[in-house]
């Protein structure tokens, strides 16, 4: 992937500034300190972070890089951040400077490293599918990609720690690159894989232009996502997941904090603090964006599917249980076993879930009023959904709004 360009994230003019006079005494300002960002894969969200700091520190971010991997000789750097890849690896491999870090791929020498944390985010993968009552899960293979090898693994894990049975999880391998060249072969090698999967079937791709992609083969297959096959992506890239043919669900991943704390471990490593044999830091994810890809639930029972598509459209609206089981036809009794057979939970837990997951949404993604939000929820007003707030996360809706929302418009993303 070509570079974008970068130089307007920071002035480009460096100098050592002279001393100024203070009460008879020279006072020397220290020397700005110059940094490069060299990126085999792209994402404003992580240089953004990067900037956060920088601007924090005073740095100067240089412009070179910005046409190619090329700095005039002698320029004296004083450290870079760097995510390892085929179209860096031989600059990056030549920097005499202090270098972070922010790839999977293995590299000839040890630097600090700042990476997403894997683990964490296939878990929350995994925990999204099966509480949806999905029996089989595929994951969107693609070897070639590092990263992607790391999270088949780590989700695979996760659905069997949960009692997954192994025949029950699939892959669906990435076209080879001769075929990915030509459309058709491609869309036809993958489609004829995910006919011979059984449905409703949960396919975790882990990236969002895999899921992006998936979800386009399926629309022009006649394949219905999410009724057949949900789909779920990593980054929550707004533009791809919200152009998708159905918007696609996305793990989102704080890549502002990944280029905010890969920032912070240079500056360590500049100042000595640490060495180039320190442990990795992992970011872990904020959440999952749940857009239409996986916007439904895999039950089989009518009564229960027919709950949850009431609660889906009135969580606003201040229903009841009551208003559930006679818009169901069922007796309390019956309802309630339904519920705990196929979801493991009682429909007034699943609608406080439903309640709480559109109230931590609005909470970091609006500004909306808290009052507001407690109505837009179904919750009579904000003391209760303060209530509901502290039995599911130990912390108010204001503490959870303002921890998040830091995140987002400082160094998260």
């Amino acid at each position: 992937m070509k570079m974008r360009p970068i130089s307007n994230i920071m002035p480009s003019k460096r100098s050592t500034i002279k001393s100024k006079k203070t009460s008879g005494l020279e006072v020397k300002r220290s020397r700005q300190r110059s940094i490069i960002i060299a990126l085999d894969w792209y994402d404003e969200r992580i240089v953004r972070g990067i900037y956060n700091y920088a601007r924090e520190q005073n740095w100067h971010i240089s412009p070179y890089l910005a046409s190619g991997n090329f700095v005039p000789h002698g320029w004296p750097g004083d450290g870079a951040i760097t995510c390892y890849g085929p179209e860096t690896a031989d600059y990056i491999d030549k920097l005499n400077m202090p270098v972070v870090d922010i790839s999977y791929i293995d590299m000839p020498r040890q630097v600090p490293r700042v990476r997403v944390d894997n683990d964490a985010i296939c878990k929350l993968a995994a925990e999204h599918f099966i509480s949806r009552g999905y029996k089989f899960f595929a994951f969107y293979e693609w070897k070639e990609v590092p990263v992607n090898s790391h999270r088949h693994v780590a989700f695979k894990q996760h659905l069997l720690e949960k009692g997954i049975p192994e025949e029950n999880i699939f892959a669906i391998k990435q076209s080879p690159p001769e075929n990915i060249g030509d459309w058709e072969t491609h869309q036809s090698d993958t489609i004829d894989q995910v006919n011979r999967l059984p449905r409703p079937l949960a396919v975790f791709a882990g990236q969002d232009n895999l899921g992006a992609c998936l979800i386009e083969m399926c629309v022009r297959a006649g394949i219905h996502v999410p009724e057949e096959i949900a789909i779920l992506g990593v980054d929550n890239t707004d533009l791809i997941c919200e152009s998708s043919p159905v918007p696609l669900s996305s793990v989102r991943t704080r890549l502002r904090e990944v280029g905010y704390q890969a920032a912070r471990q240079l500056d360590r490593l500049m100042n000595k603090e640490i060495n180039n044999k320190v442990d990795p830091i992992l970011v872990a994810p904020h959440d999952i964006v749940s857009r239409q890809s996986t916007d439904v639930l895999a039950v089989e029972h009518p009564a229960v599917a027919t709950a949850l598509r009431y609660i889906k459209q009135h969580y606003g609206e201040p229903i009841t249980i009551e208003d559930i089981i006679e818009f169901t036809g069922l007796s309390k009794r019956g309802l309630e076993k339904a519920f705990e057979k196929h979801l493991g939970r009682t429909p007034a837990s699943e609608l406080r879930r439903v309640r709480l997951d559109q109230a931590k949404r609005l909470l970091t993604e609006t500004f909306d009023k808290i009052d507001s939000i407690a109505l837009d929820c179904g919750y009579s007003n904000s003391s209760n959904l303060s209530c509901a707030f502290r039995r599911d996360t130990d912390m108010s809706p204001r503490a959870y709004r303002l921890k998040y929302n830091k995140a987002e418009t400082i160094v998260g993303d």
